[in-house]
């Protein structure tokens, strides 16, 4: 019996021996244009004199308006912005190749690139942000790349970001009918189940708004805009709109009727009624990019009087606290925070922690960056907020604390698609039901824009809304979108 036992653990790794260099043989090392890494926005090294090439898509101008923090332009063509963040390391340098200069440099290693990074210094605060900075547009849709240079004798930690309106740094999911997705034997299938409530939710942003149930019936649509949520007692909805005849943040019945603006901005987001129901927090637009900045507004809805609670620079998704008093949201550059809706600074929630070695300076340093997050949501009761974070080259749910801390994981990956057949599942789009006891989600592990429930504990995930999905295709595009909204 030792014996069959020990020959089936042979057997076992001799199967895995086999697996592995399938899936591992082929990766990319960054080393050139055809072999290009994916900018996953985390952080990692580079040795000493060495460059690593990294790609990223870009398509011509859409004619859809701008959205995201980071995301933007004044005119002209849709920018590229390109950041290199090595908490002040020097040696570094930054170059932009087109997809016919990448060619030519694999002729020619001496091939000029099309643009090189600089110090990116913020103009309110006469300070450097950026280590490395580029910023433009092109003519043409095609694969780009940027190569980050270590020009120092020892190896480098350092953080590249990618972002712009028309680019795409994670190819997005390609769409496939359920039946037809390649789902192992090992693989435990997700199950469907039923959710009590109502639910308003978009199919894109600036597209239709509906309302539905999880009973089976057919969604309603009942207007069109961004970021729809519901009041506190589901009897009304709320959105934004960015058409150019009358812009702002919108109130209307749950059917749709008796639509009204409540606040006009050209430029607003994610509008949230307060527990009492008198006001609505939203984030607007104050200036473009390169110097963006997203501020939150709270508008009181029979007066139209505007408050403008402290915040730091790109403040997105804004929710009320229970007291009716506190306001979280999210920062790329900081984290999760929050602030008080009449008096105060902001404070942080989570934001970067803990201490690396850099080798340049043979010192212990701060962590300067978190991982990007996005769509923070403060639960009923006031004890968590939701998120979604990037894990290297997909995106999870995790909560953290109220009153602040590290980050705890709701989503995670299925560890034999992960490491054996490639395939990465992204989450997103997080909201509390109204108890609090479970997150409402967006996931594409069905090969497309899927809704999911699950505990906070990362127990009883299943999908939901499936009347929704199986008719109506969700198109989700990474830019703090409010997808959906759950009420009694």
């Amino acid at each position: 019996m030792k014996h069959l036992r020990f020959l089936g653990l042979i057997l076992v790794f001799v199967i895995a021996a086999l697996a592995v260099p399938s899936v591992f043989a082929g990766a990319p090392t960054g080393g050139s244009p055809d072999d290009p890494l994916m900018v996953t926005g985390t952080s990692q090294t580079i040795a000493p004199n060495s460059s690593l090439w990294f790609y990223f898509d870009y398509t011509p101008d859409t004619g859809a308006p701008t959205f995201g923090g980071r995301l933007g332009r004044s005119s002209g063509k849709p920018l590229a912005n390109v950041t290199v963040d090595a908490n002040g390391v020097g040696g570094l340098a930054l170059s932009i190749y087109t997809p016919d200069q990448a060619v030519n440099w694999l002729n020619d290693a001496a091939t000029a690139p099309v643009g090189r990074g600089t110090p990116f210094v913020d103009v309110l605060s006469d300070s450097v942000t950026h280590d490395l900075y580029w910023s433009g547009g092109f003519n043409k849709p095609g694969r780009y790349f940027a190569v980050v240079t270590n020009n120092n004798s020892t190896p480098v930690s350092f953080v590249l970001t990618v972002a712009g309106e028309t680019v795409q740094t994670i190819p997005p999911p390609t769409p496939t009918p359920s039946p037809t997705l390649f789902v192992p034997i090992t693989v435990t299938p997700v199950p469907t189940g039923t959710v009590q409530g109502k639910f308003v939710f978009q199919d894109a942003i600036g597209g239709t708004i509906y309302t539905a149930s999880d009973n089976g019936s057919k969604p309603v649509a009942v207007s069109h805009g961004i970021d729809p949520s519901w009041s506190p007692n589901g009897k009304q909805i709320i959105f934004a709109r960015w058409d150019n005849t009358a812009p702002g943040v919108y109130i209307a019945n749950a059917d749709g009727s008796n639509e009204r603006i409540v606040f006009t901005s050209p430029r607003a987001r994610s509008p949230r009624m307060s527990p009492d129901g008198t006001q609505i927090v939203f984030t607007q637009q104050k200036k473009d990019w390169p110097d963006a900045v997203w501020k939150l507004g709270v508008v009181d809805i029979d007066t139209g009087v505007l408050t403008e609670p402290q915040c730091s620079r790109l403040c997105f998704s804004p929710s009320w606290a229970p007291d009716g008093k506190t306001i979280y949201y999210d920062d790329p550059t900081y984290g999760i925070m929050a602030t008080d809706k009449t008096s105060g600074a902001p404070w942080a929630v989570m934001g970067p922690h803990g201490m690396y070695w850099d080798t340049a300076k043979n010192a212990a340093m701060p962590i300067e960056h978190l991982p990007p997050t996005s769509s923070a949501m403060i639960s009923p009761d006031g004890n968590r907020v939701a998120f979604m974070m990037t894990a290297q080259d997909h995106w999870d749910i995790n909560y953290v604390a109220a009153t602040g801390g590290s980050e705890i994981g709701v989503t995670k990956q299925d560890v034999m698609l992960y490491v054996f057949y490639n395939v990465r599942i992204s989450s997103g789009a997080p909201v509390w039901s109204p108890d609090g006891k479970q997150i409402l989600f967006l996931s594409d592990r069905n090969g497309k824009w899927e809704f999911y429930t699950i505990s906070p504990n990362g127990s009883d995930l299943k999908q939901v809304l499936k009347n929704v999905t199986d008719t109506i295709n969700i198109k989700y595009d990474f830019q703090h979108e409010r997808v959906i909204d759950w009420s009694k």
